[in-house]
């Protein structure tokens, strides 16, 4: 290939195949090497664009650790109860049916991580959904990273 650059038009580049001959290629062009080209085409991202690529990636490094926690899950009374971002809402539903329809709901039961099931009261398992809320708050608050 054949690079140039036109310095009176805005440093427009050109690149031309090998078989072109001179006289095909536009006049007052300056040749300029492929390396030359390359650095053009491709120039060196600013400080403040690698910066970003960082902070990007640190974000995405810290929000990919907090998921590893919570699906690790939580241990309650010794037992470990699965964490992630489902099993919260399921938990929370479940505490907002148990106060919505506490005439009905007597007791819950609840499916550890080894497949064995808790039975808890309705004020056990708010004290179960405060233990996890609590294990988010820690999370998200930076606390165990």
């Amino acid at each position: 290939m054949k690079y140039f650059i036109d310095k009176n038009d805005n440093n427009q580049i050109y690149a031309y195949e090998d078989e072109v001959s001179d006289g095909q290629i536009k006049t007052g062009l300056t040749p300029i090497s492929e390396k030359e080209f390359n650095a053009l085409m491709n120039p060196p991202k600013s400080e403040e664009e690698l910066l970003n690529e960082k902070k990007e990636l640190k974000i995405n490094e810290i929000n990919t650790r907090k998921e590893q926690i919570l699906k690790g899950g939580f241990t309650y009374k010794g037992k470990v109860y699965q964490s992630s971002n489902e099993d919260q809402l399921r938990i929370n539903g479940t505490v907002t049916n148990a106060l919505v329809n506490a005439n009905v709901v007597s007791n819950i039961q609840w499916i550890a991580l080894d497949n064995t099931i808790t039975s808890f009261s309705i004020d056990e398992f708010k004290i179960f959904a405060s233990s996890m809320a609590y294990l988010c708050k820690r999370l998200f608050s930076k606390q165990m990273l």
